[in-house]
């Protein structure tokens, strides 16, 4: 349980770094359309490839010190905060473009049909 609780704060705070870094950019740079996100999940997934491969290529069968934490074990925790953080993220970015679409149009606005097929709407 110690392995996941650190390592979901450790890529909790990656994502709180790579949001940061991403509205930066966006600040400096409008017309970058960086989405922290994505980045977020690549960081994530490439982490993902090497963890992997350092579990079960290099010290699934080192001797040793190694043997007594049993990488292969605490892999599935890792594994799973991973995961984790990346349904967290996920959540966020939704929760975040919501927010951003409500503050956009004031409370009360005009609303006008579009299309009656799709029903979607123009707040005026």
């Amino acid at each position: 349980m110690y392995i996941f609780v650190c390592c979901l704060l450790s890529n909790l705070a990656l994502l709180a770094a790579v949001q940061l870094a991403c509205a930066i950019v966006r600040a400096v740079r409008p017309e970058l359309h960086l989405r922290g996100t994505r980045v977020f999940i690549g960081i994530i997934a490439i982490a993902f490839v090497f963890d992997a491969a350092l579990t079960f290529l290099v010290f699934a069968d080192a001797g040793g010190p190694w043997r007594v934490r049993n990488p292969v074990e605490t892999f599935f925790a890792r594994a799973a905060a991973y995961l984790l953080a990346i349904v967290l993220a996920f959540v966020l970015a939704r929760v975040w473009r919501r927010r951003g679409a409500r503050r956009k149009a004031p409370p009360g606005a005009l609303v006008i049909e579009t299309s009656p097929y799709s029903k979607s709407t123009l707040p005026m």
